[in-house]
């Protein structure tokens, strides 16, 4: 029998001490609060900077359909809206940070143009003429014409102005954003859920919003819809170059978030992860839909994030990688410290709890986007759940919503305490 050698013993006894070590002893990972704060700063200027250059591109393709509008050109802006939507979807989890996308502090950093760039659900008759009434445009309708439909001239201050009614009185009164394009490009989707007829290719879908091209040629208001296309595009542009700005190194709120006390900036860094998990894509995107009994054909087609296009299911999935990208500090070709290694460091079972539920939320989500990209968009899977009829939707809802109970404890654990989940306003908490 062959002895051990000196090197190999040492080797099994750091394997054997390695194995007997508790779950609630920290990591030995060496990290730093500095190093997550800088790399989510970094994240999220990169996030920005590349929605902002993905919405430049949807413009020139935007820009070539109102000079010639054709199909093939229709189709084109399309696709370059649902290509922009990606890398604007992971950027959601910046929100609910007390960032400058939408706090309303009274600080010169705070720009507070959320609500113009991804204000939805968006009432179609607030810009343009519509086919069907719905809960959103009223029998009847409500509002006495649309502003396409007018005789106001389309500009930039008009649409800011109009927007959500000028004073937030009305929140479906939507006159900007990404939401504002989509029903541009695609129209009212008045048609009952069914299976995608291009699940590859949304651009070419026709079970979605059914806009003809003919509004940009030959039908009345054809020009004013040119026209406010074009400005509106131009202003989401504006408004996600005022974020680049503001977030890149030197930036005015750069400046700010690097100053703050490490604690604060952590606060601020993990509430906004906690704040789509317990209430905004949890709740407002995917239970309000799943549960609601009205819209067309008795299903919440009406509440879907994207319900012109078809495309929700890729934004429930790109607001929860945003999550996964908080959380374990990673963009893209940016990686760095993260929450749950600070969480590691100091209570290993607790960080591999959160780094449990986080991947569990994960691959619960993904769940949703492959059923979509099978050929099932998410006004038809929503139309087969609710109370008592749990699917793919509700249940990833709850593992969010269960995560977002999870990032709270973690974040205690840090000595850090975030929002309580009925402070952040959630219609369903179930």
């Amino acid at each position: 029998m062959r002895k051990l050698s000196k090197l190999m013993l040492v080797a099994l006894l750091a394997i054997a001490i390695q194995a007997c070590k508790k779950d609630d002893e920290p990591s030995t990972k060496k990290v730093s609060k500095k190093a997550v704060i800088e790399n989510y700063a970094k994240m999220v200027y990169t996030n920005y900077k590349e929605s902002l250059d993905a919405a430049k591109a949807m413009q020139v393709k935007i820009n070539a359909f109102i000079a010639n509008p054709s199909k093939e050109t229709m189709v084109a802006a399309k696709k370059a809206w649902l290509e922009a939507r990606e890398p604007y979807g992971e950027s959601e989890v910046f929100r609910g940070s007390n960032g400058p996308i939408d706090s309303e502090s009274k600080e010169a950093w705070a720009i507070n143009n959320e609500g113009q760039i991804n204000a939805w659900p968006l009432n179609e008759a607030y810009i343009d003429y519509v086919r069907m009434a719905t809960d959103y445009t009223g029998v009847g309708g409500i509002y006495s014409q649309s502003i396409i439909g007018s005789d106001k001239e389309i500009t930039k201050e008009l649409l800011v102005g109009m927007n959500e009614n000028g004073d937030g009185s009305d929140e479906a009164a939507v006159s900007t954003g990404w939401h504002a394009i989509e029903f541009l490009l695609w129209g009212q989707d008045d048609q009952r859920p069914a299976p995608f007829t291009n699940a590859k290719d949304l651009s070419k879908n026709t079970t979605s919003g059914w806009r003809p091209v003919e509004d940009y040629t030959t039908r009345t208001n054809a020009e004013r819809r040119k026209t406010y296309l074009k400005v509106v595009t131009q202003l989401l542009i504006d408004d996600l170059q005022d974020l680049v700005n503001t977030w890149a190194p030197g930036g005015q709120y750069y400046q700010v978030f690097m100053g703050l006390k490490e604690d604060q900036a952590l606060k601020n860094i993990i509430e906004g992860p906690q704040f789509l998990a317990m209430a905004e894509l949890s709740s407002e995107r995917m239970l309000v839909p799943a549960y609601n009994d009205g819209g067309f054909e008795g299903c919440g087609q009406e509440d879907e994030h994207s319900c012109f296009s078809d495309n929700t299911h890729r934004d429930v999935y790109l607001n929860a990688k945003g999550i996964v990208n908080v959380l374990k500090g990673q963009y893209g070709s940016v990686k760095g410290s993260s929450f749950i290694d600070l969480v590691k460091a100091k209570d290993a079972k607790q960080g591999k709890k959160l780094e449990n539920a986080t991947n569990d939320m994960w691959k619960k989500i993904v769940a949703i986007d492959t059923k979509a990209k099978a050929g099932t968009p998410f006004d038809q899977m929503i139309l087969n759940e609710g109370k008592g009829n749990v699917g793919e939707v509700i249940t990833a809802a709850k593992s969010l919503l269960d995560l977002g109970d999870i990032i709270k404890e973690s974040a205690a654990k840090l000595g850090i305490t975030t929002s309580n989940r009925e402070d952040l306003e959630p219609t369903y908490t179930e």
